[in-house]
């Protein structure tokens, strides 16, 4: 049964979920949009800084400026253009915001109620953007939480210790490894609170404790194994990504050697419009993928949340670590 909560099916929800076809292709298609529209918004909010430093680079290959003409200049214009900056970075911060709370409720709305793809900008979206408020809530008490406790225990250790050196050292690990199992055992029990904030349409956060009762291990472990898989994706994805930009440039340039004796035909080369698409399309697709494994790391807590244990959820069956 691909609605039992289990080891496994947590991990494969992504693939098991049911609802109407063409999730997939229109999410990803969906997400694509998005990041070249954040993109191109993010280079017309801060145009003048992207002009300012395409115009030093272009006076440095054209040895039309020194260094300290180049630091006098930067800092003065930068000073000049800081409001925009700061008010820019924060407009874009919460449209990110926004913009991830509009795929999160897109995918969420597909696992625990089993819909078809669909986004815009309603209560889902708000409501899951009061959760991640209440995330970094939590990350806050548990910093501060972790802290407190730290110096209590290191005060502890210190004192059977008599206060020698070899005890102070003895209590940063234990300290450490106590601080990062708390943290890890509460940020898992907490994980269904997106679903569950979708699936009941009311803010869930410290109610996914009970969802998760008893599916720490299961969950622990999909997350683990979910983490080797993305760290590997990434990995190859990434060093791809690399590789054909370094690509781009060797097809250009004759050797290193050629970069390294004229810097300025690099520096001209970088800026030319067809050098700047060839990247942003590389990395478009890159953010596309992420934003396809987002997909997947969500298939856990949303399985614990449809399978809610006290009832709730569209489909129910007895819990397996399989």
């Amino acid at each position: 049964m691909e609605h039992r909560f289990s080891f496994a099916n947590a991990m494969l929800h992504f693939a098991q979920a049911r609802g109407p076809g063409g999730f997939i292709w229109k999410y990803a298609l969906a997400y694509l949009l998005a990041v070249l529209l954040m993109g191109g918004l993010a280079y017309v909010l801060f145009q003048p800084l992207i002009g300012l430093f395409t115009n030093v680079l272009l006076q440095v290959a054209q040895e039309a400026m020194s260094g300290d003409d180049i630091e006098v200049v930067m800092t003065r214009e930068i000073s000049g253009m800081a409001g925009r900056i700061v008010f820019s970075y924060i407009g874009l911060l919460l449209l990110t915001a926004l913009v991830w709370s509009m795929f999160e409720a897109a995918i969420q709305r597909r696992y625990v109620r089993e819909e078809g793809f669909s986004i815009g900008i309603g209560a889902d979206e708000f409501r899951l953007l009061l959760v991640a408020l209440m995330w970094l809530l939590f990350n806050i008490v548990g910093y501060l939480a972790s802290a407190i406790i730290a110096a209590i225990l290191g005060a502890v250790i210190m004192g059977l210790g008599g206060g020698e050196n070899f005890a102070l050292g003895f209590s940063f690990p234990i300290v450490f490894l106590l601080a990062a199992f708390g943290w890890l055992y509460c940020t898992v029990r907490l994980a269904p609170a997106a679903g569950l904030t979708i699936r009941d349409s009311r803010l869930q956060f410290l109610n996914a404790w009970g969802a998760s009762r008893g599916r720490f291990l299961p969950l622990f472990f999909a997350y683990v194994f979910l983490g080797i898989i993305f760290w590997i994706v990434f990995t190859v994805l990434y060093s791809g990504g690399a590789a054909a930009t370094f690509s781009i440039f060797m097809a250009n340039f004759g050797s290193i050697e050629q970069i390294e004796a004229n810097p300025a035909e690099l520096i001209f080369f970088v800026l030319q419009g067809r050098f700047i698409a060839s990247v942003v399309g590389i990395y478009a697709v890159l953010l596309t993928i992420n934003g396809l494994l987002a997909y997947v790391w969500a298939g856990p807590a949303s399985l614990a949340a449809k399978t809610d244990p006290r009832g709730g959820g569209i489909a129910q069956a007895p819990d397996v670590f399989a």
